[in-house]
């Protein structure tokens, strides 16, 4: 007794092992850029720590406004929380109270999700220290309108924030209020001791007078009364030469068309008399074949003469029609036209002068 082995077997054996391969290599090479790329420090750490170094320096020599960007673009870059320490000092050195608070609220956050306790007490500890100083500003809003904006030295405050004390830097602070339909308003307010608590309210927005915030539409322009609006004759003109066309147009197809059914007719003619010597004189249905032959062809000739009239002298009277009935302008300035109307015993004209 033979045994067969089934054929797909070794196949999907061989394409497994292909998968595999084809898997581990892939392992393989993602292994080996990870590496590669963990050995290698990227560009923005190595441009990171360079500004990093720059700062350090920058704020050695007290140039504290050059310095402080230099430690922001470098935390953009790679965060780290010895940067933002740092960037939160150079601005409590710049007098930027209130940005450095902030700031060092973010390095005690980061650092206590890094797990350094020692940058978290330094954040901490220069945060309770700068606290007590700030200087603080309340916005109140008189009569909020929909779509209400405000905006403080050009960043949106948030409706959360009416009526709230936020600490601010001290100096004077631009504000700014806009709503659709009403007039903008903007003032200065000037925050500069320390502790010190200044509230701004916004007043109530003008409202734009409705000629001035809404286009005026154009007036209306209509004919006087009892008066019937003057006829346009450039287009009455350029009917009349399109209709003309056509009439010209119908009545040179009308020609072809009987012209092409006389060819036929004639041909026809010729044909027919040219099998009388084919076919018996007493029965003309009995031909030879090439009578017969002879016959459907004159027959056939005959049928599309008879098509060609029939088109023919339809586009002639259809063209006779369009002709007749074209509007013309007498010497009075008045049109005429001429109407084809069918009747019970046959068609009748009429016409307008």
């Amino acid at each position: 007794m033979t045994t067969f082995l089934p054929f797909v077997e070794p196949v999907r054996v061989e394409k497994s092992m292909r998968l595999r391969q084809c898997v581990l290599s892939l392992a393989g090479c993602l292994l080996v850029s990870a590496t590669a790329h963990a050995q290698t420090p990227s560009t923005s750490k190595v441009t990171a720590e360079a500004l990093f170094e720059d700062g350090r320096r920058l704020m050695t020599e007290g140039k504290y406004a050059e310095a402080c960007p230099k430690f922001a673009a470098s935390e953009r870059l790679d965060a780290s929380t010895a940067t933002l320490l740092n960037l939160a000092s150079c601005y409590e050195r710049q007098g930027r109270t209130a940005t450095a608070w902030a700031t060092y609220k973010e390095a005690a956050s980061a650092a206590n999700a890094a797990g350094r306790s020692d940058y978290l007490v330094a954040a901490e500890r220069h945060a309770s220290g700068l606290e007590p100083s700030l200087p603080r500003l309340t916005l109140n809003v008189d009569q909020p309108v929909e779509g209400l904006h405000v905006e403080r030295d050009g960043a949106a405050v948030d409706r959360a924030e009416w009526g709230i004390a936020i600490p601010v830097d001290p100096g004077s602070h631009s504000i700014v209020a806009t709503a659709a339909g009403h007039k903008g308003w903007a003032s200065t307010v000037a925050v500069t001791q320390n502790g010190a608590e200044v509230t701004l309210t916004v007043p109530a927005l003008e409202v734009l007078a409705a000629e001035a915030s809404a286009p005026s539409a154009p007036a209306p322009v209509t004919a006087p009364i009892g008066v019937p609006p003057a006829p346009v004759e450039a287009d009455r003109h350029a009917g009349a030469s399109t209709q003309t066309a056509m009439a010209w147009i119908l009545a040179g197809v009308g020609v072809a068309g009987l012209a092409i059914g006389t060819g036929f007719a004639v041909s026809a003619k010729n044909k027919y008399n040219s099998t009388l010597s084919q076919c018996e004189p007493v029965d003309p249905d009995l031909c030879t074949s090439q009578g017969v032959s002879a016959r459907n062809d004159a027959r056939s000739q005959g049928d599309v003469a008879t098509l060609a009239f029939g088109i023919g002298a339809a586009a002639v009277v259809a063209g006779a029609v369009l002709w007749l009935t074209v509007p013309h302008t007498g010497s009075d300035g008045r049109g005429t036209s001429l109407l084809v109307a069918p009747t019970l015993g046959g068609a009748a004209l009429r016409g307008t002068w």
